[in-house]
């Protein structure tokens, strides 16, 4: 989020500016996997359905004792649900010692089916294609028909093999104008003074009415951090075509202190008396707004904006307006340019 600051010397003024900020959109859909394993699933693996053997075989359900299970993972909250957000891949004639057949077709009596689930807010689905599962996530399994079917494993039969993708949901951060449009190049205000022999401070607000920081979490997992940071890390600065300025130097009065660069200056960033407005049916359970707190070089490099708990709700999203920033700058700062430094914000699962 780069901050833009214009300095005029003598009798005009300096205006600050933050412009053109930069996001991170931090995704957990994952990417599902599945393995045909012998006698059991590895830890954290999902048992879809069995097989007695890898190929020509019966089928069963989960615990139907067979030695061939066909195991999932690589999304979070995956499942063998037949309810909620799923898919089916297999009916069944039993749950043991089974035929089985395609899940567009009617189901067997007492409907034996093998599942796959997501939590709320993911996808899942299943298809059934001739050679190889192209466009999908990963193979099950094979099988011979559409129905009255035996199976086997992912090189048994070439006609139908059984193909699966699955995402649990998304985690996202942008800024967004009052009606909810990511906002292309977002710009904060901050306050102008005039130069001075001595060092000041500048205040503005990340987050305004038609500038709102959401949060989307559409995942399983209630639990994320919103961060700030500078993109190029510790030694960035506010750069210009003349002399720069530090943002993260806590020497007394904007002076250069023992850091790896010549300049003075620092940002602090204050979110405690922020608002966050949620989502219509959702609430702010769970969400806990960050400390103020000031960049300083290889101590302070990232600052904690807001956080959700494991009592925050899912599948919705936040509003977050009212953060105030401050920065110090040194005195006698010498020459009106554009100063401008990038800023990357970041939500990221817990």
């Amino acid at each position: 989020m780069p901050f833009k600051n214009h300095f005029i010397v003598r009798v005009l003024f300096l205006t600050g500016f933050i412009t053109g900020i930069f996001f991170v959109d931090t995704t957990y859909a994952g990417t599902l996997s599945c393995t045909v394993r012998t006698s059991s699933c590895n830890g954290g693996e999902v048992e879809i359905f069995e097989m007695q053997n890898t190929t020509n075989s019966h089928a069963g359900l989960p615990a139907a004792s067979y030695n061939n299970l066909v195991c999932c993972t690589g999304v979070t909250g995956l499942g063998n649900s037949c309810s909620g957000t799923f898919a089916t891949a297999l009916k069944l004639s039993g749950a043991t010692n089974a035929h089985a057949r395609q899940n567009q077709l009617a189901d067997y009596a007492g409907a034996n089916n093998a599942c796959i689930s997501v939590p709320s807010g993911g996808t899942v689905s299943v298809g059934y294609q001739a050679t190889n599962c192209t466009g999908f996530d990963t193979t099950l399994a094979s099988m011979k028909a559409t129905t009255n079917s035996h199976v086997g494993n992912t090189t048994a039969y070439s006609e139908y093999k059984i193909c699966a993708s699955a995402a649990a949901g998304t985690l996202s951060v942008d800024i967004v104008d009052s009606g909810g449009t990511p906002v292309g190049s977002p710009t904060i205000a901050m306050g102008a003074t005039a130069l001075s022999f001595t060092y000041q401070t500048v205040n503005g607000t990340f987050g305004v009415s038609t500038q709102k920081i959401r949060v989307d979490n559409t995942t399983g997992n209630p639990q994320w951090s919103l961060s700030l940071a500078a993109t190029s890390g510790s030694t960035a600065f506010w750069a210009s075509a003349g002399p720069d300025y530090d943002f993260n130097d806590p020497t007394a009065n904007a002076g250069d202190g023992g850091d790896a660069d010549s300049l003075g200056g620092q940002m602090t960033i204050n979110p405690s008396g922020a608002t966050i407005t949620p989502q219509s049916g959702c609430n702010t359970t769970g969400l806990t707004l960050g400390s103020s707190a000031a960049y300083s070089e290889g101590v302070t490099d990232t600052i904690t904006l807001l956080s959700a708990g494991s009592s925050a709700g899912t599948n919705c999203y936040w509003d977050t307006t009212g953060i105030t920033v401050s920065q110090t700058i040194p005195a006698e700062q010498p020459v009106a340019s554009d100063y401008n430094i990038n800023m990357t914000l970041t939500v990221t699962a817990s």
